[in-house]
């Protein structure tokens, strides 16, 4: 290794030891050791101890080599944005280029120099990768690796790498294929699954613990978050505003995915039957975790201590005072604290132990933090200000719950409610839920949210206005959750063209032919279907592109928009008043000379200006229904003068 090489390492290392000391100094934890315990950075409640293992990869106690584990280390303190969940999979990216790294230099510590690796490495790296991984983790990954590239040249550890990352990125190209659509199926709950979930919600769930877990998924099911979204609602998490003389309901929540790992609160509208479903959860929810919410408030006022409630501290209580007090239901547990070494005492044959030392015992078992949520910006949600909380054991059937200490909800309980694990049952299994196969019923917490998303895409929402109401950043994303096939799509499209919900040309036709030749109109017609922020399309694009070069409103026979949809009637007000200020533009070159090439945009924003008024004038026609989809070209533009032009339609 040369010296440069050297002197950049050894200063990265610094680096790392002085944020190590920022973020873990406190911890009883050592820069060099093999294993980090990082649960005090976690941003949210976790659902157990979060380690990192600088360890060789598929092992928890080979380690890396020194010289290159410092180097990761350092990276993962220096690069972590969010959370301690990205720490992790930073990690995994560098324990994955080790192995790469070492079956390439035959399996030998020492031939290894930062200054050496190469594109080959990362090439390497990627191909284990796609071999042992799902597309999807490769990709994530892979790009996890080539930021670790980037930030060891940039501080001239390595030498700059000029490498593309071949895994691509999973797209829907199989949506429409049978495999496809099948494997997109089984990410949905079964009829019978939730079926079970509305009778457990609505009379088989009796005890608290139930209750309380399927008022959970009661709220998960009508408002789409992620699991970790809802365990850490705040307790005010309602929000209520008047909109045009209407009372809009919706839910506050802090975004589990935003930029930069900012913890962002959002707030989740929901709609009148949505709405009256959650607050019926939350006012259930509230009322149970009353007692613990008073515990908790109590826990973050002394948190240097445990408190017994009207008790001294010398005085000594009865293994039975002792299970009341804390809620045990057998005097097992306490003998058996009893016998692991417990200071205790005896009076005859009755076992007494001193109320200082049991609140000493609580006191070293209680969360060694008391909240749930780090916003990042100084302050932190309490656990008595977070909807979701419990006493110990809560959800631990049979063995009583410890009052004294209250812990958060984490998606772990959620999820043993509706998946058997080892010895717990899930609630099917106690219930005896099946599907039509005879199967014990189980799904995981995320499959509520491919559900609710599966109906609003069926139902017609734009698929950028669901990608904002499921708190997503990237539409993209949600094609992962659009399970509609095109052949639902078009049965969806057809079937309202017969019922006539949705009017057009398309329509008219239909109606104007003989009954018998109907059907196979709409067969031979209909063969795509496109949901568009201004309504309806139903051009297919494998035939032709868009004639219309995809600006639906300049006579479009394909296009259908919706009387009275707020929604649509917006982005056709903003679209014409881009359209308005292209059109000047195109004006005032055709006055200064630019005729030839001028005179058609003129041409093209008045006929897209013709297009947005007709679809406006569907809000006023009197024999279009409210929610009936219309072409607008079949409704007759009026007249309007050059004042009325400029007015909002």
């Amino acid at each position: 290794m040369n010296e440069q090489t050297q002197t950049a390492i050894e200063s990265l290392i610094a680096l790392g030891r002085r944020q190590f000391k920022a973020d873990l100094g406190g911890t009883n934890q050592s820069f060099d050791d093999m294993v980090w315990d990082v649960t005090s950075l976690a941003n949210r409640t976790p659902n157990g101890t979060l380690r990192l293992y600088f360890t060789q990869y598929n092992s928890y106690d080979i380690p890396l080599p020194r010289g290159y584990a410092v180097v990761i280390k350092s990276w993962v303190l220096l690069s972590r944005k969010a959370s301690a969940a990205d720490m992790r999979n930073n990690l995994m990216a560098g324990r994955v280029l080790w192995e790469a790294v070492w079956q390439r230099h035959q399996r030998t510590e020492t031939s290894f120099d930062w200054a050496t690796l190469c594109e080959e490495d990362l090439n390497q790296t990627e191909l284990l990768m796609m071999e042992r991984w799902a597309l999807s983790t490769a990709h994530k990954v892979g790009h996890r690796l080539l930021r670790l590239a980037q930030f060891l040249a940039a501080r001239q550890i390595c030498r700059p790498l000029y490498y593309t990352l071949q895994t691509p990125r999973p797209s829907d190209f199989n949506n429409h294929t049978l495999s496809g659509q099948a494997a997109r199926r089984a990410k949905l709950p079964s009829a019978n699954a939730l079926n079970g979930l509305a009778d457990i919600y609505r009379e088989l769930a009796t005890e608290p613990a139930d209750r309380l877990l399927a008022a959970a998924i009661a709220l998960l099911t009508v408002t789409g978050f992620r699991v970790r979204e809802l365990l850490t609602l705040p307790e005010d998490c309602e929000v209520y505003e008047q909109h045009e003389g209407e009372v809009a309901y919706g839910v506050r929540y802090y975004k589990e995915k935003s930029k930069g790992g900012r913890k962002m609160l959002a707030v989740r509208w929901l709609t009148p039957l949505q709405a009256e479903l959650a607050q019926a959860a939350i006012a259930e929810i509230r009322r149970l975790t009353t007692a613990a919410r008073v515990q908790a408030k109590a826990l973050e006022v002394q948190p240097d201590r445990i408190v017994l409630p009207g008790i001294k501290p010398e005085q000594c209580l009865s293994a039975k005072e002792v299970c009341d007090l804390l809620g045990l239901r057998s005097l097992t547990t306490i003998y058996k604290w009893c016998q692991a070494g417990f200071p205790h005492e005896y009076q005859g044959s009755k076992c007494l132990l001193r109320a200082q030392d049991l609140a000493d015992y609580l006191y070293q078992q209680r969360r060694s933090f008391l909240w749930t949520v780090d916003r990042k910006d100084g302050t932190y949600q309490m656990l008595s200000e977070t909807l979701f909380i419990a006493p110990r054991h809560f959800f631990r059937r049979g063995k009583g719950n410890i009052h004294l200490l209250i812990d958060p909800v984490v998606s772990q309980q959620v999820n043993d409610f509706l998946r058997s694990r080892d010895n717990m049952k899930s609630a099917f299994a106690r219930f005896d839920i099946r599907e039509e196969d005879g199967a014990v019923c189980a799904i995981t917490s995320h499959q509520l949210r491919h559900w609710l998303n599966d109906l609003a895409d069926k139902g017609g929402l734009p698929i950028e206005l669901l990608t904002r109401w499921m708190g997503r950043e990237n539409a993209y994303d949600t094609e992962a959750y659009r399970h509609a096939s095109v052949d639902e799509r078009l049965a969806w499209v057809k079937q309202s063209i017969q019922e006539e919900r949705l009017s057009g040309t398309m329509t008219d036709v239909y109606f104007e032919l003989p009954e018998g030749e109907r059907d196979a109109f709409l067969s031979g017609q209909i063969q795509a279907v496109h949901f568009t922020p201004m309504g309806i399309c139903i051009h297919d694009f494998a035939i032709e592109p868009c004639p219309y070069h995809l600006n639906c409103v300049r006579g479009c026979p394909g296009y259908l928009r919706t009387k009275g949809n707020q929604r649509e009637r917006q982005y056709l007000l903003q679209i014409r008043e881009n359209t308005q200020q292209a059109l000047a533009y195109a004006n005032k070159q055709a006055n200064e000379g630019n005729q030839d090439l001028a005179e058609a945009w003129v041409s093209h924003h008045e006929a897209t200006l013709r297009g947005i008024d007709a679809a406006l004038t569907v809000d006023d026609c009197d024999w279009v229904e409210a929610g009936e989809r219309v072409n607008p070209q079949t409704i007759p533009l009026p007249v309007l003068t050059t004042a009325e032009e400029t007015n909002d339609g």
